[in-house]
């Protein structure tokens, strides 16, 4: 995905802030967040030496995205439907049949809450990194 914007200054090192109209694709993405009225902001790294206000082309890799979209909404499902059949699997074995949907429903839940936790010490990990991050890939008007 591709998105023109506005440099609205550094962040830290070689990553700006650009700032652009919000689209139709950003209700569907969120990887952005509002920086005033109906424009989003979004941190991208800048090798190209871009300066504040310089009208930029910044690229989302769409694989970017899709990666996001699955651990954000995926993985916190799965991990709720294994923590469930492993809760009521373990309260069968271990003869508390009477408890076995409740065994099953409060495993799923603290699963759910495990790969939550999860997601977001890789999120910092990540942020660290910096491999998620929107580039800038053209200078279009320099300031």
């Amino acid at each position: 995905m591709r998105e023109q914007g506005v440099v609205a200054g550094p962040v830290r090192g070689n990553i700006v802030l650009i700032a652009f109209q919000r689209s139709a694709a950003c209700d569907k993405c969120r990887l952005c967040h509002n920086v005033g009225e109906g424009l989003v902001g979004i941190e991208a790294v800048n090798d190209l030496g871009a300066k504040q206000g310089d009208i930029v082309e910044i690229e989302i890799p769409s694989q970017v995205i899709v990666k996001a979209s699955f651990i954000v909404f995926i993985v916190p499902v799965l991990g709720l439907l294994l923590g469930y059949v492993i809760g009521s699997t373990l309260a069968r074995i271990l003869g508390l049949a009477v408890w076995q949907e409740w065994g099953g429903i409060v495993c799923g839940l603290g699963s759910a809450a495990l790969t939550y936790f999860i997601i977001s010490l890789y999120d910092r990990s990540i942020q660290q990194a910096g491999s998620l991050r929107a580039k800038v890939i053209k200078v279009i008007f320099p300031a």
